[in-house]
């Protein structure tokens, strides 16, 4: 549809009608006849009043009026009967040809520019009664179509159709064009949607039509998802930099959680961050447990024991940790790998070592606490505090075996069973051992008596 061709059309319906000169006749004056039928208003004489003008109908004229020259020159019409007419300038008062009926109307303001120029030609019919048969049949194609675009229908090309018919047929041509754009485009999610003409203009459509509205909004969220799936990707490729910091980190994830229709991909890494989440509380919470039950003052010769409550979070801790690791996360998604590993380490080797304290193994214990002593401090100080004290222990009670144990076979050595046998025992009075229980029998046992 071609407006600027429309908005002409109008202007020179509006100027043809309001002018109070041979306006036409001015601009027409290369004395090239105009092929236009219409009328115009001449005087009797060129000194008459204009209210003594009477009309003359004409199929043609050429404007042969001097240039420069108010006035002078002539008008050349051909009336009806196939004759010209030559009126001087001085006589004519208004030429006014046929208006035009424009070959596009689809607006209201198109259609109000119509009835502006059929008013002003009932003004001109006013001032000169005389020509209003001829002015009545010059507005009657105009008022016709006037009523035809009143009663819902659009002129296009000169053709006459329903509004209904003529936008069906404009938003499903604009919604073929879309689609055509936003499917041939390579990657859809960099398509500019929300700038597309189509778009914009059937987003006006849809404001009178619920249906096209659920479509568009339909178009609009495959949009929305396919960028969020291009950005979920170059958020994941970010992620697997292990060097990324933690507030970096902290905005990708936040990024990821408001995407409104996440992929099973992200789902999984969102399942991930909540697992580091659970494992950082329960990181914690053990912490805190063990820190709070091994604090001061407390028995060395007594063997340690976790409360209820410590084992059960350092057991589901130990869950959490195995699947987040089964999960394979990218590397810039972390826990706190040396105090979750601290809190499993105590829970698992704890209860061995309490045993061994109790059956007095100090070499055992002191062999298990050496892998306790440095992951402890991530505990807490009284938690390694406690382990140190507990390997001081074990250390000296082995010590103090080895020493006897030494000095015992030193003196069997010697033939000096008796003290031997005294050494012996105080060293198994410190901790068991197999050993030393066999040589303490091997002593005991009275020497068979002497053949004669």
């Amino acid at each position: 549809m071609n407006m600027s061709l429309i908005r002409s059309s109008f202007l020179f319906l509006v100027f043809l009608a309001v002018a109070s000169c041979p306006l036409l006749a001015q601009e027409n004056n290369g004395h090239v006849p105009v092929e236009k039928s219409g009328f115009a208003l001449v005087k009797p004489q060129p000194w008459s009043s204009p209210s003594q003008a009477s009309p003359l109908k004409f199929t043609a004229y050429t404007d042969r009026s001097a240039r420069g020259t108010p006035g002078a020159g002539y008008f050349v019409f051909r009336v009806p009967n196939q004759t010209d007419r030559q009126i001087p300038v001085a006589q004519i008062v208004k030429v006014v040809p046929q208006p035009e009926v424009p070959n596009n109307i689809s607006t209201q303001a198109e259609c109000d520019l119509i009835k502006k120029a059929i008013a002003d030609f009932r003004a001109l019919s006013k001032a000169y009664p005389i020509a209003k048969t001829f002015i009545d049949e010059m507005i009657k194609p105009l008022e016709e179509e006037v009523v035809k675009f009143e009663s819902g229908q659009i002129k296009i090309e000169g053709v006459w159709k329903s509004k209904a018919e003529v936008v069906r047929q404009e938003v499903a041509s604009y919604e073929v064009k879309l689609k055509q754009e936003f499917y041939a485009n390579e990657n859809p999610a960099v398509f500019e949607l929300e700038s597309n003409i189509y778009y914009t203009k059937l987003l006006e459509f849809a404001k009178n039509d619920p249906q096209l509205g659920s479509r568009l909004t339909a178009l609009k969220t495959e949009h929305e998802r396919l960028r969020a799936r291009e950005e979920s990707k170059a958020i994941v490729n970010k992620l697997n930099d292990p060097a990324l910091s933690s507030n970096d980190v902290a905005l990708l994830i936040k990024r990821l959680k408001a995407l409104s229709d996440p992929d099973s991909v992200i789902r999984a890494l969102l399942n991930q961050v909540q697992l580091v989440e659970t494992i950082e509380l329960e990181a914690a919470e053990g912490r805190a447990l063990i820190e709070d039950q091994f604090a001061p003052p407390q028995d060395f010769e007594k063997p340690p024991v976790l409360s209820s409550e410590a084992r059960n979070v350092a057991q589901k801790l130990a869950q959490s940790f195995e699947e987040f690791k089964s999960s394979a996360p990218p590397a810039a998604i972390k826990v706190p790998v040396e105090a979750v590993k601290a809190v499993i380490l105590i829970y698992e080797k704890l209860p061995s070592i309490s045993s061994s304290l109790q059956a007095k193994d100090y070499l055992a214990a002191n062999t298990a606490l050496a892998a306790l002593v440095e992951p402890s401090g991530k505990i807490g100080p009284h938690t390694r505090g406690l382990m140190i004290a507990l390997q001081t222990l074990t250390t000296t009670k082995v010590a103090s075996f080895t020493k006897l144990r030494d000095e015992a076979a030193a003196l069997q050595k010697e033939g000096k069973s008796k003290p031997a046998l005294a050494k012996y025992q105080e060293a198994l009075a410190i901790m068991p051992s197999s050993q030393v229980s066999a040589e303490i029998s091997r002593i005991s046992q009275p020497e068979p008596p002497k053949k004669k």
